[in-house]
């Protein structure tokens, strides 16, 4: 990702058929501090809604935004701070009770169906980027990242019966993902044009959530 104007503000937006993106950037402080923040997202949900039937609502996209912040401390020393995120996203909602009153049927016998389906990234880092001399310079990079993935499905109905209303409720739902946490230094050493020395060290840590479930069903 670019750095970010330190002199000038600046805005570029694009529109497309099916998706846009917006990035905006420029100085917090002139010539020491800058950010940018781009964003984009689809919006094939919004273009075919027109042609969905009422009982149905659909969702369909996708988005990511991603932000920097690049400061300079001093000649020798400057941080940056940039994170992402995105997510993807279907989805259906279908009301059975809507068709029925379009058919001129009253609502004695109602259904929903609810369905969901999707995963995203969130990721941060922050790095010192350190120069010793001409010929040796560090960064020092801290870093979180997590990913995940999850599923839903619903039913609820009423049914009429001799007996009285019949209720029906089916929720479940799962997700899994990975969520980590890092730390690294690296150092670069140029003795001469002809060579170049690097060395470092990182640690990562890992948690895994590999799948959590919930059902719940009832019938009164």
């Amino acid at each position: 990702m670019k750095e970010g104007n330190m002199k000038e503000f600046k805005a570029d937006a694009t529109v497309g058929l099916i998706s846009s993106k917006l990035t905006l950037e420029g100085p917090i402080i002139k010539n020491k501090t800058s950010f940018i923040v781009s964003g984009r997202r689809t919006y094939v949900d919004l273009v075919v809604k027109p042609f969905m039937p009422a009982s149905t609502e659909l969702s369909l996209y996708f988005y990511d935004l991603n932000t920097k912040i690049n400061h300079k401390i001093s000649k020798s020393d400057r941080i940056y701070l940039s994170a992402y995120m995105g997510n993807d996203v279907f989805g259906v909602d279908y009301d059975g009770s809507q068709d029925r009153k379009n058919e001129g049927e009253g609502p004695s016998e109602e259904g929903v169906l609810n369905f969901g389906l999707g995963y995203g990234n969130i990721t941060s880092t922050l790095r010192w980027n350190h120069l010793f001399s001409d010929k040796l310079f560090s960064n020092t990079t801290l870093t979180y990242s997590k990913y995940s993935f999850h599923t839903n499905f619903g039913v609820s109905g009423t049914n009429s019966t001799p007996m009285g209303n019949e209720n029906l409720n089916i929720d479940f739902g799962y997700i899994a993902g990975i969520e980590d946490l890092g730390s690294k230094i690296d150092f670069e050493y140029n003795p001469n044009p002809n060579h170049d020395i690097k060395f470092g060290a990182s640690y990562t840590y890992h948690h895994f959530f590999p799948g959590k479930t919930n059902l719940n069903f009832s019938i009164d």
